[in-house]
């Protein structure tokens, strides 16, 4: 192998080992320019020219720092022109007007970006929704869950949320396919009178399409444009058996400031009612979008060492139910991996059990990843 290729490889693993290690937010307009640079260059080229024409591109801004529209995958290969100078590189197109070039403090893109280095990875699960652990969770009212009794309202609750790409990135790597689970816990860890039951568990798995429309509206770029299906359930059978299944839209949005919204709407998809009580067929939960509502939005801000996610639910089917959540999280300290997390919410929903009482709970403890 000649040496000039084997020193790229070199640099081109120290630079993806620094992105892990650091972590996206720490990673430089140059390191991300270099990077891709390096993947797309040619078996001639130089890593000193390389390096030129990302400073150049970096200090002029006249290119993205990365591809206008990324999505979880490796970079497409590309063609090599038939006569080139020996320290032509591959360099990422410049943005068109109605490209969305990733900016440093673009939460969103930082996601995408990560996804797009690791999704080949054997093995490799790419987290989906926040994954946490509140070993601290306090209910203000008693859990109203059905036939139990004697349930204390301090718990432990704990989310676990992974996904992975079902098929490489399409269409130019706009477009990917996604398998997601999301698996939420309210245990009774305190409860030693009653053996510490699990007293809920909601299995969510979904799988859906994401495509980057690459816009601009109205200040914001427009990320995300996700569409799929989503079953949730508890799990459990006769009276406190719980399920329902969603058809939802998921639009993500984010500024260079660190501010990011997301809205997604769901249709319900329709089910008979029980043909009499106890029935295994049939509605679990008749009229839960009165009280989930017909969809949530998200509004983020992702800060250099804060980071805040308030999500709203409203039902407009007459009854006006829903609720609010507001999660808060920063770095421990102790390790680049792991962050503190506080947790409020009020309202309906908040787990299937239990979708038609109102909930007041705050909890503490930490988790590996917030949204972005």
């Amino acid at each position: 192998m000649p040496f000039h290729r084997r020193i790229r490889i070199f640099v081109a693993g120290g630079l993806a080992a620094g992105f892990f290690l650091v972590g996206a937010r720490a990673q430089t307009a140059v390191e991300t320019c270099l990077l891709s640079a390096l993947q797309r260059a040619p078996d001639d080229a130089s890593v000193a020219s390389v390096r030129r024409q990302c400073a150049s591109i970096v200090t002029q801004g006249t290119a993205s720092v990365a591809p206008a529209a990324p999505l979880a995958g490796p970079l497409p290969p590309q063609p090599l022109a038939e006569s080139r100078q020996a320290d032509a590189v591959a360099i990422p197109p410049a943005a068109s007007e109605e490209s969305t070039p990733v900016r440093p403090g673009s939460p969103v893109a930082r996601r995408i970006a990560l996804e797009r280095e690791v999704w080949a990875r054997r093995f490799a699960l790419l987290p989906h929704r926040p994954n946490y652990i509140d070993p601290f969770s306090h209910a203000f009212a008693a859990p109203a869950s059905v036939s139990e009794a004697h349930l204390q309202r301090n718990e432990v609750k704990f989310q676990i949320s992974f996904k992975f790409a079902l098929t490489p990135p399409l269409l130019d790597d706009r477009l990917s396919l996604f398998f997601a689970y999301t698996g939420q816990s309210w245990w009774q860890a305190y409860n030693h009178d009653r053996s510490s039951p699990f007293r809920e568990y909601s299995h969510e798995p979904e799988l859906f399409a994401s495509w980057n429309p690459a816009r601009r509206l109205l200040g914001w770029d427009w990320r995300l444009a996700s569409a799929g299906f989503v079953h949730q359930s508890n799990g459990r059978s006769g009276d406190s058996s719980r399920s329902w299944n969603r058809l939802f839209a998921d639009l993500r949005f984010d500024r260079s400031d660190g501010w990011w919204v997301g809205v997604r709407p769901w249709w319900r998809i329709p089910e008979d009612r029980k043909p009499f009580a106890g029935a295994a067929e049939g509605d679990d939960n008749p009229g839960i979008e009165r009280y989930v509502g017909e969809g949530e939005l998200k509004v983020g801000y992702v800060g250099d060492v804060h980071e805040f996610t308030l999500t709203t639910r409203r039902s407009f089917a007459g009854s006006g139910k829903g609720a609010l959540q507001l999660d808060w999280s920063r770095p421990t300290g102790f390790s680049p991996n792991l962050r503190w997390h506080l947790q409020y919410f009020d309202g309906y929903g908040e787990s299937m059990l239990d979708y038609r009482t109102r909930v007041r709970r705050i909890g503490f403890g930490v988790m590996l990843n917030d949204w972005y």
